[in-house]
């Protein structure tokens, strides 16, 4: 048994909180919804959505979770995370990971990827292309002319990019301007309530098996504003307290444990700003 499950034992819990966002502490937000029923509305017409917002606030995990729930007899998802990819590095990625052989031409992996459609005609291929705003102009022009791919009635499958907040402001740029025309929906997340946060506090040390109260209420508090929200860095700082609070073998994540924490993370510590003198 290493060190960290000593330290989880020793406080009843069955692992380390606040490790990784698992189904019995994600925090279903109405932000989370109202982008998921978008996702959805995308995936059913086929259009091309924007999912947008700060570094942290779960974008990925908010598609991977929704692209891992669709029924896979109806819908064929693939995610491409990999921004530094060439134009046609792109296509030959997306042939791969439809199960085509890639090759070394443009025209034959056009024709793997129509080959791909026409043998699932009755499904509908989802692409989300994440770091969006990293990716060239060429790359994403790519993913644009495929859209229109042997001339369909409708697009050949939907599209959904995942990127920074300023990412629609680049696509009306004049070089993105045909991609940006597309667009059918677009939503920005936001960072999570304090009510919220606290809310996923609980619900991390619950997934545990840790049923009793465990933060001081300005541990708590403190832990709230210097996360600003931001789902990633309230993950980081309370896993963080926590190591602090148990390393000391206490029961109680007290405020000290959270001070530590933020000098501890340089991530969320540029959040956190300590109250103006009254």
């Amino acid at each position: 048994m290493n060190e960290l499950e000593q330290m989880a034992r020793s406080w009843g819990a069955s692992a380390v909180p606040f490790s990784q966002l698992t189904d019995a502490d994600w925090l279903s937000t109405p932000h989370y919804q109202r982008a998921v029923q978008l996702l959805d509305q995308t995936l059913h017409l086929r259009g091309l959505m924007l999912l947008c917002g700060a570094n942290g606030l779960g974008k990925s995990v908010l598609a991977g979770r929704w692209m891992r729930s669709l029924e896979t007899r109806l819908y064929t998802a693939v995610s491409l995370t990999q921004a530094t990819l060439t134009g046609s590095s792109l296509l030959a990625a997306l042939v791969s990971r439809l199960g085509k052989r890639a090759g070394f031409r443009r025209e034959r992996h056009l024709d793997e990827i129509a080959s791909f459609l026409h043998e699932h005609e009755r499904h509908t291929l989802v692409i989300v292309l994440d770091e969006a705003q990293n990716y060239t102009q060429a790359a994403l022009e790519e993913l644009r002319l495929l859209l229109g791919l042997n001339l369909p009635t409708q697009p050949a499958f939907a599209l959904v990019l995942l990127g920074d907040d300023y990412l629609l402001g680049q696509l009306q740029l004049r070089n993105h301007r045909a991609l940006f025309s597309r667009l059918s929906a677009h939503y920005v997340l936001q960072p999570w309530s304090p009510a919220e946060v606290q809310e996923y506090l609980q619900r991390a040390l619950n997934a545990v098996g840790l049923q009793r109260p465990v933060f001081e209420p300005a541990a708590a508090d403190l832990l709230t504003r210097a996360s600003a929200g931001v789902p990633r860095s309230v993950c980081l700082l309370a896993r963080a307290a926590w190591l602090a609070a148990a390393s000391s073998s206490t029961q109680r994540i007290s405020l000290q444990d959270v001070q530590h924490a933020i000098e501890q993370v340089p991530g969320a510590s540029g959040l956190y700003r300590p109250p103006e003198p009254a």
